[in-house]
C-alpha cells in the first residue's frame, strides 16, 4: 500500500535526524494524534479518491514562522497524496522580519508602509497572515520563485485589502482577475514555471501570494507570526472569513509558548474563540491543536524551567478532550519536563532556550508528518486521555533545575543542522 511507502520515507528521514543526535526521552512509540472522539474517516476518504485540493492550514508563532514544521508535514503528505502546489507565501522579508528559505518574493517598488501582526501601528492594515505591504507610487514588479523540485505553479491568488485588488500583468500583458472574494483574487499565469515577474498596480496592500499548479493533490499553508497567541489571531478584523478563502479541510493550530511567558487565565476562551470563529466560516474543516515543548526562561545565574509551558499544555489537552477535538501532544513526544535540557545538549534547541535550531524544527515537522500519517492511514483514535488523567497544572518552582548560561549551546542558522 503506498501509505506504507510514504510511512517509510518519513521513518528513514526522523532515523537519519536521529543518526546526528537525537534528544534522550522522545517518546516515538506513542507519537501519535488522540481524535478524543472525533472522526477523521472523511480526510482518510477524500485524500485516497485524489479528487481535487486537499488544503491544511498551519497557524502559529514564531516556530511556525521559518515555515521548516510546515514543510516537513508539506513534503510527507505530498509524496503520496500529490503536490498541489507551494501554496501561501508571505511579504515577510518585505515587511522586515524573517521568513520561510524555500521561495523568492522581491519587490521592485520601494516598501512605503508595512504592518506585522504584533507591531503598535499598522499603517498597511492587516490581513490573514499577520503581515502586510504597501507599494511606493501604487505599483511594483514582484519576483517570484521556489526552490523545491515540484513547487512549479500557473495559478496565484493575491490576497489584498478589502475591496482593494490589484491589476496583475505578466510580460506585458494583463491577467484575467477570476474573482474569489473582497480579499481575494485568482490569476492564470501563461504556463507551469518556478520564477514569474508580476506587474502588481494598486494602492492597497499585499498580505499574501498563494502559489498553485492544476492538478489534485496537498497543498500546506503556513500562517506563522513571530510573539503570536491565540488572542493575537482573534484581533486580525476578518480573520475567519479571509481563511475561508483557502477552503481548508485541516487547520492545524500550533499556539501556546507565548501565553506561557504570561497571564494565560484566559487561555481556553481563546481558544474556544478562535476554533469557533473559524469553524463558522469553515464547517467541514477538522481541527488539530498541538502543545509546546517545555522550554526555560533566565533565573538566578542561569536559566529555570518555564512552568507556564506544563500549564499551557494542560489546558489545551482539557479543552480538546472536552470538545472532541484532535491534538498532537508534543510536549509529551518531546519527552515532557527536562526535555528542553535534553533537546539543548544535542543542539537541536537554540541557545536563548525557547526557538529551535533548524535541525530541531526538521525534526519536530518529521515527528508531526508521522503522526498524521499514521492517524490519517489507520483511522486510529489514539489513545483518549480520561479527563481525570489530566493532571492539574503544578507551577515549577524557580529553583528548580537551574541550567548554568555557560552551558548554553551558541544558535547557528544552516539548515542542515
Amino acid at each position: 500500500m503506498k501509505i506504507r511507502t510514504t510511512l517509510v520515507t518519513v521513518m528513514l528521514a526522523l532515523s537519519a535526524l536521529a543518526a546526528l543526535a537525537q534528544p534522550q526521552g522522545v517518546d516515538s512509540v506513542n507519537n501519535r494524534i488522540m481524535l478524543n472522539g472525533d472522526d477523521w474517516s472523511m480526510i482518510y476518504e477524500q485524500l485516497e479518491r485524489g479528487n481535487g485540493k486537499f488544503t491544511v492550514v498551519h497557524i502559529g508563532d514564531s516556530h511556525v514562522q521559518p515555515g521548516i514544521i510546515s514543510d516537513e508535514v508539506s513534503k510527507a503528505m505530498q509524496q503520496h497524496y500529490g503536490n498541489g502546489g507551494r501554496g501561501l507565501i508571505c511579504p515577510l522579508a518585505l515587511a522586515g522580519t524573517n521568513a520561510p528559505s524555500d521561495y523568492v518574493l522581491k519587490s521592485s517598488a520601494a516598501i512605503s508602509a508595512s504592518s506585522r501582526l504584533l507591531s503598535r501601528n499598522k499603517p498597511a492594515g492587516m490581513g490573514m497572515t499577520g503581515v502586510a505591504v504597501k507599494f511606493a507610487g501604487g505599483s511594483t514588479t514582484l519576483t517570484i520563485g521556489t526552490k523545491q523540485e515540484g513547487d512549479d505553479f500557473d495559478r496565484v491568488t493575491v490576497f489584498h485589502a478589502a475591496g482593494q485588488p490589484f491589476e496583475v500583468s505578466q510580460d506585458g500583458s494583463s491577467l484575467k482577475d477570476r474573482h474569489v472574494s473582497a480579499t481575494a483574487s485568482s490569476f492564470d499565469l501563461n504556463g507551469l514555471t518556478d520564477s514569474a515577474a508580476l506587474r502588481l498596480r494598486g494602492d492597497g496592500a499585499l498580505y499574501g501570494i498563494r502559489l498553485l499548479n492544476r492538478r489534485p493533490g496537498v497543498v500546506v499553508d503556513c500562517i506563522g507570526n513571530n510573539g503570536a497567541t491565540f488572542s493575537s489571531y482573534l484581533h486580525i478584523d476578518g480573520f475567519a472569513q479571509q481563511l475561508k478563502d483557502l477552503d481548508p479541510q485541516l487547520v492545524i493550530i500550533s499556539l501556546g509558548t507565548n501565553e506561557a511567558y504570561g497571564n494565560y487565565s484566559s487561555l481556553e476562551s481563546n481558544i474556544d474563540r478562535l476554533i469557533t470563529s473559524i469553524r463558522r466560516e469553515c464547517p467541514g474543516a477538522k481541527f488539530l491543536l498541538t502543545t509546546p515543548l517545555e522550554t526555560h526562561k533566565k533565573g538566578g545565574r542561569g536559566y529555570v524551567v518555564q512552568g507556564g509551558i506544563a500549564g499551557v499544555r494542560d489546558i489545551i489537552m482539557r479543552y480538546a478532550l472536552k470538545h472532541k477535538i484532535a491534538v498532537w501532544d508534543f510536549y509529551s513526544v518531546a519527552g515532557g519536563k527536562g526535555a528542553a535540557a535534553r533537546w539543548l545538549k544535542v543542539k537541536y534547541m537554540s541557545s536563548d532556550h525557547l526557538h529551535l535550531l533548524n535541525r530541531g524544527y526538521h525534526y519536530m515537522g518529521s515527528l508531526l508528518a508521522q503522526a498524521l500519517l499514521k492517524t490519517i492511514s489507520t483511522n486510529d483514535s489514539g489513545e483518549m486521555i480520561p479527563a481525570s488523567d489530566v493532571e492539574e497544572t503544578i507551577p515549577v518552582k524557580d529553583t528548580d533545575e537551574i541550567i548554568p548560561v555557560n552551558d548554553a549551546v551558541e544558535a547557528h542558522p544552516a539548515s542542515n543542522e
